[in-house]
Formats: C-alpha cells, sequence, structure tokens
C-alpha cells in the first residue's frame, strides 16, 4: 500500500495500487477525452523528441485510423492501431507523458 500526502494540487501521472495510470496532465476543457485526441497529442509529443522520429510515422497511422474510422462511422482497426502503438512504444519515456498517451489510447479498446 502507497500513502502520498500533497499538501496541494498535483499534476501529471499517478500511478495507482492496482497499476493503473491517473492521467492529469492530457484533458480537454469540453469533457472526456477521445482516442483521437489522444493520438494527436502522442503525435505532438514525439515531434518534439529528436530521438522518437522514428516513431511519428507509425504515431501518425494511429491518429489516421482514428480519424478516418469515425469519419466513414465503421468501427477501428484495432489490430492496425495495437500494432503502431507497439512500434511507438520503444521510443517514449514515463516522464514524458507519452506512456500515458499510450495507456490512455489501449485503455479506450479495452487493453
Amino acid at each position: 500500500m502507497n500513502t502520498f500526502n500533497f499538501n496541494g494540487p498535483v499534476s501529471g501521472n499517478a500511478f495507482g495500487n492496482d497499476n493503473t495510470v491517473t492521467n492529469n496532465h492530457f484533458h480537454q476543457a469540453e469533457g472526456p477525452v477521445t482516442a483521437r485526441a489522444l493520438a494527436e497529442q502522442l503525435v505532438t509529443l514525439l515531434r518534439e523528441q529528436p530521438a522518437a522520429t522514428t516513431a511519428v510515422a507509425p504515431a501518425e497511422s494511429v491518429r489516421d485510423e482514428l480519424a478516418a474510422a469515425e469519419r466513414e462511422n465503421r468501427p477501428v482497426d484495432e489490430g492496425r492501431v495495437r500494432t503502431a502503438l507497439a512500434a511507438v512504444e520503444p521510443y517514449v519515456t514515463v516522464g514524458s507523458g507519452g506512456m500515458a498517451l499510450l495507456q490512455g489510447i489501449l485503455a479506450i479498446f479495452g487493453g
């Protein structure tokens, strides 16, 4: 069991006892964050990291698949999304917020 005492507001990622991630850093003012919004944030984050240039293309393919599924009113190709996110994962670091974005997108698909 973890006990944390904070005397003020906390932002960023918080890992819970049940291995869940609470992400207080990425949000939208108009409501819940969608997978597409998280994917857009992931692309932006990876573009800002020089070491992650290889991961930009798979992150863009996730964003594009989510946008296409929404536009065409069809289910998302989860296999394509999961494969692309697996290619991105080695390039994100926990402290960058990238891991929380990745996990947020996967959580929307039940994984």
